[in-house]
């Protein structure tokens, strides 16, 4: 009689999602599997309004679903407390940095490092290890002791992400963690997600920057009208004449179609 190999559950499952807001049906019966495997990144693409926010808003019980069902690691999100996502294994950033600018680097990131409540690792030295880990991580271990609201907006972002981080997460949340940053620090940051990815932790990120999504997503969703429209990976999308036409972000003239990688 042959062994039956356990089957590792899928690091996001979504079914037959549906959320409205005031009469309008923001997502519609919206279904998406990341499977959990090493080097797993999920762009997701889509006008404004087409439902991207409010679906990492919806996984990360911002915001009640109406129908459907969400699970992350096999857990069922939806029966869950917002809290206990961080023992799930999961951790979000926002578009715009949610920090006490009057705090220093390293306290913000404690703040993501004491949410960890499934590892019996804690007190406050073992929150602060994890902290400064994050911080090195993101290229900011020499500035744990500045004050964030003296920080540059894109070192504010990656403080951000050092925060979640510091929760040791399996599957990252990411909204537009590119938005506002320069070209070159744009480069940094897909060298972090890639180096993330290559730790084997899921990515599913939100962005309208082309480029970061050409250098580190392995599959690109577009979504539109609550629904998705376009399910491939990033040198297809980068060539979709839908994608193209649909899609109001800019950089395609930074990416080779027939590679799907920065120039």
């Amino acid at each position: 009689m042959s062994a039956v190999t356990a089957v590792e559950p899928a690091a996001l499952r979504v079914a037959g999602l549906c959320k409205s807001f005031g009469g309008v049906r923001v997502l519609r019966d919206f279904e998406l599997t990341v499977p959990a495997q090493p080097q797993a990144a999920v762009a997701i693409l889509g006008q404004n309004g087409a439902g991207k926010t409010t679906l990492l808003n919806l996984i990360t019980r911002l915001v009640p679903a109406d129908a459907g069902s969400i699970e992350v690691f096999g857990h069922n999100v939806l029966a869950s407390a917002a809290r206990h996502l961080a023992g799930y294994g999961v951790a979000r950033t926002f578009q715009n940095p949610r920090l006490l600018l009057d705090e220093t680097c390293l306290s913000n990131v404690v703040l993501g490092a004491q949410s960890v409540r499934r590892r019996r690792d804690g007190g406050t030295v073992a929150a602060m290890h994890r902290a400064a880990e994050a911080l090195e991580r993101v290229g900011l271990g020499g500035q744990t002791g500045r004050i964030a609201g003296t920080l540059p907006f894109g070192s504010r972002k990656l403080v951000e992400l050092a925060r979640a981080l510091a929760l040791r997460p399996r599957l990252l949340l990411l909204d537009e963690p590119a938005a506002g940053l320069s070209d070159l620090e744009e480069s940094r940051l897909a060298e972090i997600l890639t180096g993330l990815t290559d730790a084997g932790i899921t990515l599913l990120l939100i962005e309208h920057r082309m480029a970061l999504v050409a250098a580190t997503a392995r599959r690109v969703v577009m979504m539109d009208g609550g629904a998705i429209v376009f399910d491939g990976d990033a040198a297809a999308a980068i060539a979709s004449p839908l994608v193209r036409e649909r899609y109001l972000g800019a950089g395609f003239d930074q990416v080779k179609p027939e590679r799907g990688k920065l120039r």
